[in-house]
Parts: structure tokens; sequence; C-alpha cells
């Protein structure tokens, strides 16, 4: 059985997988380089933070504020990416 944190890495390594995807797309319609880049430097940072065990406890209160900065700026709302960031807010708040 996997352990709160892997699935926590795993989690964030998803999302980093199709942030980098998108970047990597260059995608002509995609207009927020700077919030895809900032939400890149965030989800390693959450995960560095996470592996050595200094991430902050939610105490299924707090967030990491990473879904609504990307609501801000993709498009569509129902992108993978905001669905797979969404996923990381609730294990956050629910599981650690």
């Amino acid at each position: 059985m996997e352990t709160k944190t892997e699935e926590f890495i795993k989690l964030l390594d998803k999302a980093l997988e199709i942030a980098k995807q998108i970047r990597r797309d260059k995608q002509p319609e995609f207009r927020h380089p700077e919030g895809l880049n900032n939400l890149i430097s965030a989800l390693q940072s959450i995960r560095g933070k996470t592996l050595i065990g200094q991430l902050e406890p939610s105490g299924g209160i707090s967030t990491l504020g990473l879904a609504r900065e990307v609501a801000d700026w993709i498009e569509p709302l129902n992108s993978p990416l905001l669905k797979t960031v969404g996923a990381i807010e609730e294990y956050y708040q629910k599981h650690l």
C-alpha cells in the first residue's frame, strides 16, 4: 500500500507532466506562459518540500492556492491541468 506522501507525489508528478507538455507544445492559443511557468515552479517546490518532510500540513483547512491560480488563466476550464491541480488541492486538504 502506498503512503499518503507517495500518492501526493504521484499527483504532483502528473500535474508537472501535463504542464510541461503544454509548455512543450507551445499551443498558439495559449496566452499565459508566465502563469504556466509559475505553476511548474510551485509544483516543483511543493514536491521538494514534500520529499524532505517540510510541507506544512493542511489541517483540513489550508490550501496550496494552486487551483485558484490556475483557474485565473487556464482555458478551457475543463482542462486536464485544472482537474489535476484540483485533485492535488483536495488530497492535500484531506490527507496531509
